[in-house]
């Protein structure tokens, strides 16, 4: 249904202060994992790439936010998107599942997100 990618080159965010800013463009989970991580610019890179990837990827969706799409971890901190709001009452009626995968490598990040339907019950 959907493909995009995105590369980052992490130093131009070193400056973005308003994407520190809570429910603008992260919430304030994924800031708070952010600032805790081992890199927290890389890993605001990497959030703000995933966001990027995800827009470029989906079909036309009107009236969503960026805090729609929470880039969350799994217990082997893999990323994967959970979504809210308007964004995922668009992805459920559609019957569309979302998956990420990023890399970090040489001072920039990487992400490629799929969309696809999802399966059938």
């Amino acid at each position: 249904m959907g493909l995009g990618h995105d590369l980052q080159a992490i130093t131009e965010l070193e400056a973005a202060r308003a994407l520190r800013e809570p429910d603008v463009f992260f919430t304030a989970a994924e800031l708070a994992h952010f600032e805790h991580a081992a890199n927290p610019v890389e890993s605001l890179a990497a959030g703000f790439s995933a966001k990027e990837a995800l827009f470029k990827a989906l079909p036309a969706v009107e009236g969503w936010f960026w805090t729609d799409a929470e880039l969350v971890h799994d217990a082997r901190h893999a990323p994967r998107f959970r979504f809210h709001g308007t964004l995922a009452a668009h992805l459920a009626r559609e019957g569309l599942q979302v998956a990420v995968s990023l890399s970090h490598s040489g001072g920039f990040v990487s992400t490629v997100v799929l969309v696809t339907r999802a399966p059938s019950p």
